[in-house]
Parts: C-alpha cells; sequence; structure tokens
C-alpha cells in the first residue's frame, strides 16, 4: 500500500500529489542519462523487499517470520511504496564509482589497469593491511593471544613460509574489507586481491608493531633503510598486476624484495566486519545477525551505544557521517614511539529510511532492511533490485535472468527504429530471418584451447550486490542476502549447477516487451516455427516480460479492491491540480506531517531476556511489535477516536532492550569494567551448579536470575544499561523526527523488574528535564525526556518500595495540567526528588491481571485507609463474555423481562434513584478527613483518575481456572484488548482531571447502598 492512501485517525481522505520538482513521487533524472535518441534509455528499477509484514501497512497484524521454503518466500515479495523506492534508486545512482567501473572493465577483459589506478589500488591494499595489522594487534593486546590457525594449503603456493594466522577471524575481517574496497571480478582476476596473501601481509604487518600496558598499538623504531615486508609485498604486487596481462599466482609473500620507499600509514580504509553465528539454541533456528559491511553480527546495530573496549568488527557506520576521525589518545605510550593514528573514511554505503512508520532502514549496496530502534532479531529481510518484470503480474525476474536479458537489450538495442526495421524485414523473410533476430538467453562462449572449458565466465553484468551498485549505471538488478557463504568475498566462485531458462531464447518486441521462448517456441526455418510473425500480430508467445515496473499493474494484481480505488482516484486527479506556481507538494507535505508522532512510547521489558538468546519465540521485541500493530488497529476503532485529542497524528511504541546489553553472569563473557573487579582463581556459577537436569537449570538461570542480580551490586549496572538504552532510543528517534524534543511527548511503560527499574529512575529524575543537547555524552544516569504517563505491567514495585521503606508521592513542583498550584508545593502532599518513590511523572497506572502471582497493589502504598475505601477498578471491558451474552439474549426474548423491554417502551416507569445510608455521629467524629483529603489529593496528583490500580477482567464463567490462568497471566498483557485500548484512550486523551473517562474515575466504596425495594 503506497503512503498517499494511509488515511489518519480522523479519517481524513489523502492529498494529491503534484509530481513537481519537490515530491516525492517525481520521476527520477537519471545522472547518467543521455540526449542521443540511440542511446540505452534508463530502466524504471522497482525494490522489492522479502517479509511477511507490509511495512507500509501499520494495520497489519501479522508477525514477523523468517522465511525457511524459497517457494513461499518469493510469495512474500512486495515493493517499496513510490517514494520511498524513488529515495533508494537515488541512494542507489549515488554509489556508482568511476574507479570500481574501471577495475571492472580492466578485469572482465583481461586487461591490466592503469598506472593510476594500480597507485590507487596499492594504496587502498596497503591501508587495509596497516588498519587490521593495528587493530588485531590491539585486540590481542587487550583479549589475550588466541589459538593460531595454520593457513589453507590450497591458498598458498608455499606454504611451508606461511605465517600462522593470529585468530579464525583475521581471514573473516579480511574478505570483507577485501569486498568493501575493491570489485568482485576484480578481486577474483587479480591474484593479489586474494584473501589469504592479504592476510598474510597483515602478519608481516603486526610484527613491526607494539603495544604498551594500555593496549595501544605503537610502531617499533626501525632502522632508517629498513622497510615494512607488508609494504614491499604490496608494491611489487600491484606493479605486476600493471606489467603481466593476467597476474601470476606464484607471487610469494616471503619472496617478494623489498624495494618500496612508500611509508604511508594513514591511509583511509575501512573497518571489517566480523562474520560469525550464534548457536541455534533450543528453539531449532539460529538468529539472523547478519555480516555484511554495513552491519556487524557479535555487535548491536549502528545505532546502538559502542562500549569503551575493543571491538574487531566495529562499525563504519559509526564515523560516516562523521568524516575524519583519529584513535583515542594514550597518556602511557613511549615519546619516543610514535602513536599510530588511522583515518576511517566515509564509508561508501548509504541507509535509506523506508516504511510509512519510518522503522526500518535499507543499506545500500548490501540490499537489506533492518530496523533502526532495536536490534535485529531474525527480522532483517532481503531487499531486491529488480529491472525485468514478468508482464502479467509484475513479479520480478531472478537477477541473474533480468541481467541477461539487460544485457542483450543493450547489445540488439530494440529501442530503436533500427530494430524495428529489422524485425519486420525478419517477418517478410520468413522462419530463416527470424532466426537471425532470435537472442539466446544465455549465449554460448567459444571455446578457447588455451584456457581451462571448466573456467569461471564472467557474466557481462554482475548480479553482486556491491559490483551492480558501484561498477555500472543502474541497469544491473541485484538482490541481498541474509546468511554468507563460505566464499562471501567472491574469491573463487563456484559456477551454478542449473540455470534459469538456460536453453530460451528472447524475442524483443520493443523498448520495454520482450518474450522468452522455450526451445520448441523458438523460430526454426527445419520446422517452419515463426513466432516473430505471432509476436508483432499482438499474440502472446512464450514467457512475456517487460523492461521497467508499473506500479498500477501491480495494484491492480495484487491488492484489494479498495485500495485500488484509493490510488485510481489520486491518480485520476493528480493531472489535474492546480499547481499556481508552488513547487510544494500538498500530498508530500501533509505525509510528512502526518509522519510526526506526537507520543512516543517506550516499553521496558522484565526479567527472562536472557532466554529469549536460545529461544527466539520469547524474544520480547516480537511481542512489543504485535503490541504496536494492535494500537494501531485499535488507534482507528470508532469507540476510541471520538475520546482522542484533536492534531494526534498517532502513537509509536519501541521496546528497550536493556539486557541484550549486560554480560555480568558469572562464568559467561565479561566486558571491560567487569575484569577490573574479577578475581582470578575465584568460583563461577558453573563450579557450583549441578550437572542434574540441565535444561531446567538453564531455564532457572535465564529467567529468575535476574531478580536476584537486581538486588546485588549489579543494580546500578542494571539501571544504567536501562537509562542508557532508553536515552539512545530517544536520541534516535529526536534526530530522525526534528522537532519531537520540544513538542512531543514520552510515556513510559514496565514489565515486571522494568516497572521496578522504572520507579529507581523516576525517583531520582530531575524535576524539570533540561533541553536535550545531542552532542553531550549519553546520560546514564536519569532520562533524557520528561514522562507523561508511567504504565506498570504485572509489576511487583510496591514490594520494593516495602523493602526500601519507600512510598508513592508527587515530585514537588512539578505542574501537571489540572493541578492546583498549592497542592504541588505543599510539604504534606507532594516530596523531594531522591526518596524513593517520589516520581516525576504526571500520571501513573498499575494495570494487573487477577491471577498473576508477580503483581502487587500500589494505591495502599498512598494511603492505606484511602486505598481501603476505593471499590475495586477495573479497565473498561471492550467484550462481553458468552455467559453474559447468553443471559442477555434470554432477557430480550423473555417478555417483560429485562431493562430493555421497559426502557424502550413509551410509559416506562422512571426508576428511583438508591437510597444512601448517612453516617453515624460517631463515625463523623472518630474519622480522620484531614488524612482523607491530603490522601485524596495525593492521588489526584499522581492519576488524573483518583486512583493508581486497575486490575483486568478475566474470561469468568464456571469454566475458569485460576491456578490455569495464573501460567500464563504475567506475559498476557501484550495480547488484552481492554488494555490496549485503554492505554490508546488514556494516552490519546486530553490531559487535566477534567477530560477523564468516566469508566477510570475512582469510586468510592465506604457508603453502602440500600437496594430500592419494589
Amino acid at each position: 500500500m503506497p503512503p498517499n492512501n494511509f488515511i489518519n485517525y480522523f479519517g481524513e481522505p489523502p492529498k494529491v500529489h503534484n509530481y513537481g520538482p519537490k515530491c516525492r513521487l517525481a520521476p527520477i533524472s537519471h545522472p547518467f542519462a543521455s540526449s542521443d535518441v540511440d542511446d540505452i534509455p534508463p530502466v524504471n528499477a522497482q525494490y522489492f523487499y522479502l517479509s511477511s509484514v507490509p511495512i507500509d501497512d501499520p494495520l497489519s497484524t501479522t508477525t514477523i517470520a523468517a522465511a525457511t521454503d524459497p517457494k513461499s518466500a518469493r510469495s512474500r515479495l512486495r515493493p517499496f511504496s513510490p517514494g520511498d523506492n524513488n529515495e533508494l534508486e537515488k541512494a542507489w545512482l549515488s554509489l556508482a564509482s568511476d574507479s570500481y567501473r574501471q577495475n571492472h572493465t580492466n578485469a572482465i577483459s583481461n586487461r591490466p589497469p592503469s598506472p593510476s589506478l594500480v597507485k590507487a589500488n596499492a594504496d587502498k591494499l596497503r591501508g587495509i593491511v596497516h588498519h587490521l595489522a593495528v587493530e588485531h594487534a590491539e585486540k590481542h593486546a587487550r583479549e589475550g593471544p588466541s589459538e593460531r590457525v595454520q593457513p589453507s594449503a590450497d591458498a598458498l603456493p608455499e606454504l611451508e613460509t606461511a605465517i600462522p594466522l593470529c585468530c579464525p577471524e583475521l581471514l573473516v575481517d579480511v574478505g570483507v574489507a577485501l569486498r568493501i574496497s575493491f570489485c568482485a571480478v576484480a578481486r577474483r582476476k587479480q591474484h593479489e586481491l586474494n584473501r589469504d596473501m592479504v592476510a598474510q601481509a597483515v602478519m608481516s604487518e603486526m610484527d613491526t608493531l607494539q603495544t604498551d600496558s594500555t593496549a595501544t598499538v605503537t610502531e617499533r623504531r626501525v632502522p632508517s633503510n629498513s622497510i615494512p615486508p607488508s609494504q614491499s609485498q604490496i608494491d611489487a604486487v600491484m606493479r605486476s598486476s600493471q606489467n603481466d596481462e593476467r597476474p601470476n599466482s606464484q607471487h610469494s609473500v616471503k619472496s617478494q624484495p623489498q624495494v618500496s620507499t612508500d611509508k604511508s600509514a594513514n591511509v583511509p580504509v575501512p573497518t571489517p566486519t566480523r562474520s560469525s553465528f550464534v548457536d541455534a539454541g533450543i528453539s531449532g533456528r539460529p538468529f539472523v545477525r547478519v555480516g555484511t559491511p554495513e552491519t556487524p553480527v557479535t555487535s548491536p546495530p549502528a545505532s546502538l551505544p559502542r562500549a569503551a573496549t575493543f571491538q574487531p568488527s566495529r562499525l563504519v557506520e559509526e564515523v560516516k557521517s562523521e568524516g575524519v576521525r583519529s584513535r583515542r589518545s594514550s597518556s602511557g605510550a613511549a615519546p619516543s614511539s610514535p602513536k599510530l593514528v588511522v583515518d576511517v573514511p566515509k564509508v561508501v554505503s548509504r541507509e535509506v529510511t523506508v516504511g510509512v512508520s519510518r522503522l526500518h532502514e535499507v543499506c545500500l549496496p548490501a540490499l537489506q532492511m533492518k530496523p533502526i530502534y532495536w536490534s535485529p532479531v531474525n527480522d532483517i529481510a532481503v531487499v531486491l533490485r529488480a529491472t525485468w518484470f514478468y508482464r502479467d503480474d509484475m513479479r520480478p525476474i531472478d537477477p541473474a535472468v533480468a541481467n541477461q536479458l539487460e544485457a542483450g537489450y543493450r547489445e540488439l538495442k530494440p529501442h530503436t527504429e533500427t530494430w524495428n526495421d529489422e524485425l519486420r524485414c525478419a517477418v517478410e523473410v520468413g522462419p530463416l530471418g527470424e532466426e537471425k533476430v532470435s537472442h539466446p538467453l544465455w549465449p554460448k562462449v567459444p571455446n578457447k584451447s588455451s584456457k581451462k572449458t571448466d573456467e569461471f565466465v564472467e557474466p557481462p553484468i554482475s548480479s553482486n550486490p556491491f559490483c551492480a551498485a558501484r561498477c555500472f549505471h543502474g541497469e544491473a538488478a541485484a538482490e541481498g542476502t541474509l546468511l554468507p557463504t563460505p566464499n562471501e568475498d567472491n574469491s573463487t566462485p563456484v559456477p551454478p549447477a542449473h540455470r534459469k531458462f538456460e536453453q530460451y531464447h528472447v524475442i524483443y518486441k520493443d523498448a520495454t516487451t520482450a518474450y522468452l521462448l522455450k526451445p520448441s517456441l523458438k523460430p526454426s526455418a527445419y520446422y517452419g516455427r515463426r513466432p516473430v510473425a505471432k509476436i508483432m500480430r499482438g499474440l502472446t508467445i512464450g514467457i512475456p516480460v517487460v523492461r521497467g515496473f508499473d506500479y498500477e499493474a501491480w495494484t491492480k494484481k495484487h491488492e484489494k479492491k479498495q485500495d485500488q480505488q484509493i490510488i485510481h482516484a489520486t491518480s485520476a486527479t493528480g493531472n489535474s491540480q492546480e499547481n499556481s506556481g508552488r513547487d510544494v507538494c500538498s500530498a508530500c507535505k501533509a505525509e510528512e506531517e502526518r509522519a510526526q508522532v506526537n507520543d512516543l512510547v517506550l516499553v521496558v521489558h522484565g526479567i527472562g531476556q536472557k532466554l529469549a538468546e536460545r529461544v527466539e519465540n520469547y524474544h520480547f521485541t516480537h511481542a512489543v511489535n504485535a503490541f504496536r500493530r494492535a494500537i494501531n488497529i485499535e488507534l482507528r476503532s470508532d469507540a476510541v477516536r471520538g475520546a482522542l485529542r484533536q492534531g494526534l497524528n498517532g502513537i509509536m511504541v519501541l521496546p528497550i532492550n536493556w539486557r541484550q546489553n549486560l554480560s555480568f553472569e558469572d562464568g559467561g563473557p565479561m566486558k571491560e569494567e567487569d575484569k577490573e573487579n574479577y578475581t582470578p582463581g575465584g568460583f563461577t556459577l558453573k563450579d557450583i551448579e549441578p550437572k542434574t537436569i540441565p535444561a531446567v537449570r538453564s531455564m532457572i538461570s535465564d529467567v529468575m536470575f535476574d531478580i536476584p542480580f537486581y538486588m546485588s551490586h549489579h543494580k546500578p549496572k542494571m539501571v544504567a544499561a536501562m537509562v542508557g538504552e532508553a536515552n539512545r532510543v530517544y536520541r534516535l528517534w529526536c534526530r530522525n523526527n526534528p522537532g519531537f524534543a520540544e513538542k512531543g511527548r514520552v510515556h513510559l511503560i514496565g514489565h515486571s523488574l522494568g516497572s521496578v527499574m522504572c520507579i529507581e529512575v523516576l525517583s531520582r529524575q530531575p524535576t524539570v528535564v533540561p533541553p536535550l543537547q545531542l552532542t553531550k555524552p549519553l546520560q546514564l544516569k536519569h532520562f533524557e525526556f520528561d514522562t507523561k504517563n508511567l504504565f506498570l505491567l504485572g509489576s511487583p514495585a510496591a514490594f520494593f518500595l516495602l523493602l526500601e521503606r519507600g512510598a508513592l508521592l508527587p515530585r514537588k513542583g512539578r505542574q501537571k495540567p489540572g493541578a492546583s498550584p498549592s497542592d504541588v508545593i505543599s510539604k504534606d502532599i507532594v516530596g523531594e526528588a531522591g526518596f524513593f518513590g517520589c516520581i516525576a511523572v504526571d500520571n501513573i497506572y498499575n494495570v494487573m491481571a487477577r491471577e498473576d502471582a508477580v503483581a502487587y497493589l500500589l494505591n495502599g502504598t498512598i494511603d492505606p485507609m484511602y486505598a481501603a475505601s476505593l471499590k475495586t477498578a477495573y479497565v473498561p471491558s471492550t467484550s462481553t463474555s458468552f455467559l453474559q451474552s447468553m443471559g442477555n439474549a434470554m432477557l430480550s426474548i423473555v417478555p417483560g423481562v429485562g431493562g430493555s423491554s421497559t426502557a424502550n417502551g413509551a410509559n416506562a416507569p422512571v426508576a428511583r434513584p438508591p437510597t444512601m445510608r448517612l453516617p453515624s455521629q460517631l463515625e463523623l467524629e472518630v474519622h480522620d478527613f484531614t488524612r482523607e483529603e491530603v490522601a485524596e489529593k495525593k492521588a489526584f496528583l499522581l492519576n488524573d483518575n483518583g486512583q493508581i490500580d486497575y486490575f483486568l477482567r478475566s474470561g469468568g464463567g464456571p469454566l475458569e481456572l485460576q491456578y490455569l490462568n495464573m501460567l500464563s497471566a504475567h506475559t498476557s498483557y501484550w495480547v488484552n484488548h481492554d488494555l490496549i485500548r485503554m492505554l490508546c484512550m488514556e494516552i490519546g486523551r486530553n490531559p487535566g482531571k477534567a477530560n477523564t473517562l468516566p469508566a477510570m474515575r475512582a469510586v468510592k466504596a465506604t457508603k453502602r447502598v440500600i437496594p430500592p425495594t419494589v
């Protein structure tokens, strides 16, 4: 669904795009297009993503799941909206590089590169070697030496002189660094770019480095006439590629003459990414953590904060917006040993934000779509750039086949008038003439006796995403991948055993249409087959394919009818809209305004996320994604829409995964700050844990150990991790949504232990939060935003208030809407920051399921007597139970019974109001009205409704088993429809006591009601 048919919460119809210069849907001006009529016209490419959830439809309730069946996976290909597709195409075309194209052209033609290109390649390769040597030397100085890895005998010609690699990750890092910096074809053709040879050069470079006590790498002092071996090796092999047509693979790393005099050490080089995998776990399916030049495998996404420790797979995206940046300085380095400075350049990659909610970004040229605000958990989607499509349903053709079609298109030029003349002549000549215009989809390579018959033949247009983006001008189709392959660096590709449409021929009809013909349909003078004549008469022969995407044709085939009507209406009126000389598109402006979400909800998880590292279905992110979609659906219901305030554009829900950044389990991996307090020889959890029932013990440790960790000396670290993650997400949201820090509102949802941590932080939160400054370091003591509403789900916060001898108190000086100025400064009502329970929020809600054994009441922490005087409050229900519906049906059937039959009658009697029993004189004398008044003011300052606790209604009925429901009660909040509706209304309503909903207000229970007698 394109964004122009996205209707907001108040039912406003979509505006119309004017397709002007500033419109997101305006046609792209191709930077490589030419005015010559005979030149190849640019292709109208379309980007697809492989996901079960349409990112352009926030009402979708389908959960994200990894595709295991390739056929079913292909059926879930979804096109990006026209606006997002234009942005992706602009970013893709900007990646084209002349140097990459020259390397590619020279390599595929077996020509030596020019001297300037040889020098540029040598400098780039020298920078890679030096940078990796520094990185790995620093890594092993900090973490200790790793097990040495012997090089492969097949990769190096002289294995006896090869140096063992310092660690298994070195070969992976070298491969990814080469993939970032050099064309895929050049890496295969130029043997000096062999991954194993470059790894040997890195090991030679590491011999020239030394590290001090702080693990800072410096350069050893060498004689002035000595040259680092890696530099001489690189210069020699790069010169060999210039002198020889095909570089000799016998250039050994140890046998190169040291003749180079260039000692450049500060060559810009990209940082490689470590490509490793985690254990599949007991879920039977590993997490998809992709290793690409833009995305690390073992580290969080680019938006996550970086630890102070060294990471061999550090993201290059961290510095792409900051330009050249030097590494950290060290005071422990010797004065005589100059510190090595490695400059990291801007990465030749692009990230494009996509989707209606703008929660995902596409990494180019890797062609992967990943979430922005949370770590990818099996929700990284493959992106496909398609250029040719099946005409009947506009499905994209496989990139390898599409590139073969494009290569034939560029060779025959069917867009010209000359080709039309050739087709007419072929039809006149007959089958023999039609054979001349029939083009084989996979042309046969002429046999050469001097070459091996099984040698890999490079296709004219590469399907490798990195090569397709950098070495071509938009004509190449490509598809990203999720799981890295053993030959990920494409140094030794394996030809495919079976190619799609291998024996097919192509008939190009015109500039946009072609036909794939199987062998029994292609032109043949022997059999008298004349398919070209039928095609020219308008008949369909074979498989019709088209060059360029037609979004309207896709919509008619795949979208719902109501969406088709909206799209047709907007496209029909688009040309008739008067622009009146203004370039601003009203539809784009309206979409931009709708995208400015007013309310941001951050959800903090509780215990059990350690288990999610092994069992993916328990991951908190999946629950929040489904929770967000449920809120989007509820916001569009008629019952909720009437309670929302004017100007509400939407509610965004984002997860706060604080547990993933912690590693304090005894016996587990430790961060650098943990190692400072580690006692060598001390026992760990593995030393005291019996070997019996390992599955149960592992589950208990993963789920329940967060509670004792929180009550130990690890508590400050856990709270700081939660605060840091919340502030990181908030900063990232404000950076991507300008103006939200000034106009937006932030709310918190804390579940289980996460609610206790929220109370802990909000108790020391400043009453007035200073303005957000993105240039300052990330705050780890308090939130960098002001919290309007705090929702506690299944919370044991009351128990921790009891342990810490705290109490719920309003914050002094907090001016909430509708509050009395005298109440917010009264010492009897409000408290100061720092007291546990004196939280800086406008409203706090404690929602619990009746069978949730972890949840505790909070009304009593305000005042026990006041809590006892209130009726038990329930979250308003959105549906009736089965027994209630049956009872109402019976009452409506029986004549004269039920409120509906009498209420609808013309002479229905008016019911008498209930009689209230007045309190006695003794009750009036002993009742403490001052305490009740103070408690009531506290309650209204803490919540506009006058109470904190709300129960969720269970199913009820005689078949309900409370002890059976108890097992799932603590984790059932995310799918509870009553809770979702309450959140939408309480967040979306106008603030203040006067705007509360009647069903949510506190009701006193101290006055007994005498039922009326008939």
